[in-house]
């Protein structure tokens, strides 16, 4: 089981890779069920989301963040608006997603890597080290968090 580093404005967090595949798949998907009239750069966040989140690029699965969001504060606010409601989203089938529903994602580059339910709770701590990664409240050395605490569930 490898692990990835969700990088952005030269800090970010280390995450399993299944986690960091999960999210990813969700976020891509949130943005085509929540955007009706996606501009460009959003259409190009998500195919590449989706293509990180199902290939199983073990160890160099990435978000692109910089790449696809820049320091446009439009396009931050947008993916912190289709976070937030992944997290949502993760909250209502908490506490474990089922695995044929996990399954049905492809994630890893497998069609069937969960041989049961997917926990939320750590996809959730995911998620809100994602946003605040997004909202620049993870500072420190690259590669490393240093002053991030997740918010207690809700």
């Amino acid at each position: 089981m490898g692990s990835s580093y969700m990088a952005y404005r030269e800090h970010g967090f280390w995450a399993r890779d299944v986690r960091a595949e999960v999210w990813l798949y969700l976020l891509s998907e949130e943005a085509v069920a929540s955007v009706t009239e996606r501009p460009a750069w959003l259409d190009a966040a998500q195919e590449d989301w989706r293509v990180q989140a199902t290939t199983g690029f073990m160890g160099c699965v990435s978000s692109c963040l910089d790449q696809h969001l820049g320091v446009a504060p439009d396009r931050v606010a947008a993916v912190l608006a289709l976070s937030e409601r992944v997290r949502e989203r993760l909250l209502r089938w908490a506490p474990a997603i089922p695995k044929d529903v996990v399954n049905g994602f492809g994630t890893g580059g497998e069609s069937e890597s969960f041989d049961r339910d997917l926990e939320t709770g750590l996809l959730l701590t995911f998620a809100d080290t994602f946003i605040a990664l997004l909202r620049g409240e993870i500072t420190g050395a690259p590669g490393t968090v240093t002053a991030y605490r997740p918010r207690p569930p809700t």
